[in-house]
């Protein structure tokens, strides 16, 4: 089942290219209420400006069945055109009435500029205690500091849903500590602590 947002009575569904959020010129008529091809059209006449790579990927038939994009093309597909946020922006240029601009600004923030109101957290990796007493001294010191500082930076927070994944994670982390700050003592020959 493909995810899909709502944009103006439209359901948009979520397509993504290369780590970013693309768009397709039937997706563009939809979301806008224009006639098929409308799009594609203003595309073509201004094809010229837009940058491959940047504005708008074209993807062979190949790429489209192989990157599982066969439930946002026709089957048999040869060339797909997958858009930008950029290229978006620049081939709804055209489309000036109250409608559009509204759509517009949905589009952009609701689909291209989507960040998840809750991430979705991951545990800090902590070395087990076995592991760091047979590392070097130092080794064991940085990936320490390396975990404790992730695990404060993500999960730190108080009130955040990540301040108990971070509890758990200290629970790992003061042993471990407590290990590399007996081994970092200094022990001189002769000499005996109390």
């Amino acid at each position: 089942m493909t995810k899909a947002i709502s944009v103006h009575n439209s359901r948009i569904p979520l397509v993504e290219y290369q780590g970013q959020r693309v768009v397709t010129f039937a997706m563009v008529d939809k979301a806008h209420q224009r006639p098929e091809g409308t799009a594609k059209a203003a595309f073509n006449r201004n094809r010229h400006r837009f940058i491959e790579d940047r504005h708008f990927f074209a993807l062979t038939g190949d790429v489209l069945r192989t990157q599982s994009f066969s439930n946002i093309f026709p089957a048999r597909t040869r060339k797909g055109i997958l858009i930008t946020e950029m290229g978006y922006m620049l081939l709804v240029k055209p489309f000036n009435d109250d409608l559009s601009w509204k759509i517009q600004e949905e589009l952009i923030t609701a689909y291209f500029r989507h960040f998840p109101q809750f991430p979705e957290l991951q545990e800090v990796h902590i070395p087990e205690i076995k592991e760091l007493a047979a590392m070097p001294l130092t080794e064991a010191q940085n990936l320490l500091a390396i975990a404790d500082r992730e695990s404060f930076t993500e999960h730190g927070q108080k009130g955040s849903a990540g301040m108990i994944l971070r509890r758990e994670e200290l629970k790992k982390l003061r042993p471990a500590l407590c290990l590399i700050g007996e081994r970092s003592q200094l022990s001189l020959p002769g000499v005996h602590h109390d």
